[in-house]
């Protein structure tokens, strides 16, 4: 039954993957379920929100129709949201199931507001943007998973933005039966395999016997042939009373002989050793029933005729009985004599067979009987078309593992709240900031190879422009005054994580000509301005600014007069900017030494106790204008703050004081015997640490001369 089992599994298996193919080819529809946006009132502005988008289903890519050329920009929901603000959009969002038979649409809302607003094109809030023309297939793609993104379709920030969009969703369930079948067919193939593998089996087993007569299929046919001619052999000594007797003993050895079918695969390995007993003795029935596997097996894996058995034991038991009996010097049975097996029932004399030997004996037996249990039940399983289809539709997991998922998933979702409630995440991308700076310092080269201070607008502005204009005039009164390039090589950088603004980041670079680095201040005022450079200062040699990425978050603006760290920003600026005018100042001892320090502090008392008839002193106002501060993950905050750095020269009476260069060109003089103040425009930025006992680190200075005043 099993050869021809298999031959029709293997047809059925062909035939339902057959029609599993021809519904998903022949006979599948051409038509492609979509959705699509419906009809609202135009708007300078359209936004596509990844609610449209769902991976779970397998849909990622939509449709935009449009005609002309357009922008497409990517970027944080909040930014977006940020950017638009009281303008005039469109939304569209998820997919809406339609009901009954009414067809799927994509939820689309139109708000009304500014009807023009300026050209997005080039906002730094962009991460990505693509101009374009006509429609467009667009497959969705978010830079990472900080946050929900969103897309920003515009033209020119007048003309009505693109808002037709189609989406195709999930095949029907005809698509799904397809791939079912083509599974079920697949299955069935093996199956028919499997069985074609079992009939090939069996039959090899039933001509074992033919191509190997020194082996025993069952228990009594061999070992009658094997003592039958032992009793042919003594027959010519044993009288007729022998013979009688062993007619007599013939019946009740037939009677205990039985073969179960481990027995014969254990026989076909080699001879049966197990000694026989000299004598019968009694056997307690309980003993007996304990001793049979015959109920361990099942009756359709025998292969043997229990009457025809019956018959062959009958007649080798009496055989035996014979050759026991006769002329009563016959030599024992030798109990390794092949072809001779005991009868299964009680052994009385012999030593009870320990639980090894049983596992030993049976163990090729047992263990490809259970291979066969084990891959047939599997194949059931793997064959139940309900089954089948509802892990298509929702796959079944163990309730247990269920369970423990959502544990792990839940501990994860409070383990991420926890910690994004005091890191969140950058608002700019490692890529968005290169971009800014590559921005930033190509306006600046322009604006320094001319001289032209309106040049640096609007990537420039604040304490950084004043200073690039002052360096600009100055250096037409001496040629060797010239701005620092600005590098473009990011070395580490500190982005502030909240959504408000304005928003900042302190930027370390490199230029490539350049052997110190610079520290830069960058600053987004509003979400329709991009980032301006307020502050740009070289690092103090020998100082270390903490390994932040860009897009690491924990970085928050401060407020300047609040002490979030170990002193408040502008109060550590103050105290400092005194330290750098006396070198007894008490707070001397919380500010790291540094060369910058050592330096300008040997300067200043070098020029005082040198100049005759003339006193020097100096001071340095802080200017609040223009302060900002951030705190970084571990609690320390960068101060950023500049001062008019002043030397107050007072001559004694008669004594003159001498200028030269860019100080004699803004004084208009180059001798004066009046009172002189020499201003100087001071750049600092400081790193002020979390814990007491740490010391304040001046990362950079920059100074020029602003003005000079002779004071009449």
């Amino acid at each position: 039954m099993r050869l021809p089992a298999s031959i029709i599994a293997f047809i059925l298996g062909l035939l339902m993957a057959g029609i599993g193919v021809g519904l998903l080819t022949v006979w599948a529809s051409d038509e492609v379920p979509t959705a699509q946006t419906e009809e609202v009132e135009d708007a300078p502005l359209t936004v596509i929100s990844e609610d449209l988008i769902d991976p779970q289903a397998e849909r990622d890519e939509f449709t935009i129709s449009a005609e002309g050329e357009y922008t497409i920009a990517l970027a944080r929901t909040q930014d977006i949201e940020a950017w638009v603000g009281d303008a005039a959009h469109v939304t569209i969002g998820a997919v809406q199931e339609g009901e009954d038979d009414a067809p799927s649409t994509i939820e689309t809302q139109f708000t009304e507001g500014e009807t023009t607003v300026p050209d997005p094109s080039g906002s730094d809030l962009w991460a990505a943007s693509e101009t374009t023309e006509g429609d467009l297939r667009y497959r969705w793609s978010a830079p990472d998973d900080s946050g929900e993104w969103s897309l920003l379709i515009f033209r020119d920030g007048e003309e009505p933005a693109p808002s037709a969009v189609t989406v195709e969703l999930p095949e029907e369930e005809e698509s799904l039966l397809g791939t079912v079948l083509i599974v079920l067919g697949a299955l069935v193939i093996l199956v028919g395999i499997f069985l074609l593998y079992r009939a090939l089996a069996t039959r090899r087993r039933d001509r074992s016997p033919e191509t190997d007569p020194g082996t025993t299929r069952v228990g009594g046919l061999a070992a009658g042939a094997a003592t039958g001619a032992t009793a042919a052999t003594g027959a010519t000594a044993a009288t007729g009373a022998t013979a009688a007797t062993g007619a007599a003993a013939a019946p009740g050895a037939g009677a205990t002989d039985t073969t179960t079918v481990e027995d014969e695969m254990n026989q076909t390995e080699g001879p049966h050793e197990s000694p026989h007993p000299e004598a019968p003795q009694h056997v307690d029935p309980s003993e007996e029933e304990l001793t049979g596997v015959l109920g361990s097996v099942s009756t359709t894996e025998s292969t043997y005729d229990p009457e025809a058995l019956k018959d062959e034991d009958s007649a080798a038991a009496g055989t035996e009985t014979a050759r026991t009996d006769s002329a009563g010097g016959a030599d024992p049975v030798d109990p390794d004599a092949t072809g001779i097996i005991d009868p299964v029932g009680p052994e009385p004399t012999a030593p009870e067979a320990t639980e090894d030997d049983t596992e030993d004996d049976t163990e090729e037996g047992r263990t490809w009987r259970s291979r066969s249990v084990a891959t047939a039940a599997a194949f059931a399983l793997a064959l139940s078309p309900a089954a089948l289809m509802a892990d298509a539709e929702n796959p079944a997991q163990d309730p247990a593992e269920d369970e423990s998922a959502q544990t792990e998933e839940v501990e994860a979702e409070e383990v991420e709240a926890e910690d994004g409630e005091g890191a969140g995440y950058s608002v700019l991308l490692q890529s968005q900031l290169q971009g800014i700076v590559d921005d930033i310092a190509e306006q600046t080269a322009a604006a320094d190879a001319e001289f032209d201070a309106e040049m640096l607008s609007p990537r420039v502005s604040g304490n950084a422009a004043q200073v690039r204009e002052l360096t600009y005039r100055n250096h037409e009164m001496d040629e060797e005054v010239t701005a620092d390039a600005i590098g473009t090589e990011i070395l580490s950088a500190a982005v502030t994580s909240g959504t408000d603004f304005p928003r900042q980041a302190v930027v370390i670079t490199q230029d490539a000509e350049a052997e110190i680095p610079q520290v830069l201040v960058i600053e987004q005022a509003s979400p329709r301005e991009n980032y301006e450079l307020i502050q740009a200062v070289l690092m103090v040699p020998g100082t270390e600014f903490p390994a932040i990425a860009a897009e690491d978050g924990g970085v928050e603006p401060v407020d300047p007069d609040a002490e979030e760290a170990r002193f408040a920003a502008n109060h550590a600026m103050e105290r400092v900017a005194v330290f750098l005018n006396n070198s007894e100042y008490y707070f001397g001892m919380s500010v790291e030494e540094n060369a910058y320090i050592e330096d300008l502090q040997a300067y200043q008392e070098e020029l005082s106790e040198s100049a005759e008839d003339l006193s020097i002193s100096y001071t340095r106002p802080f200017i609040g204008e223009g302060s900002t501060a951030m705190r970084l993950p571990d609690g320390s905050v960068i101060a950023v703050g500049s001062f008019d750095s002043t030397t107050q020269l007072r001559p004694e009476d008669g004594a003159s004081i001498n200028l030269t260069g860019v100080t004699a060109d803004l004084a208009g003089t180059d001798s004066t015997t009046d009172d002189v103040d020499i201003v100087n425009r001071e750049s600092m930025i400081l790193h002020i640490p979390a814990e007491d006992g740490e010391r304040v680190v001046v990362l950079g200075v920059h100074d020029i001369v602003n003005e000079v005043n002779v004071l009449d």
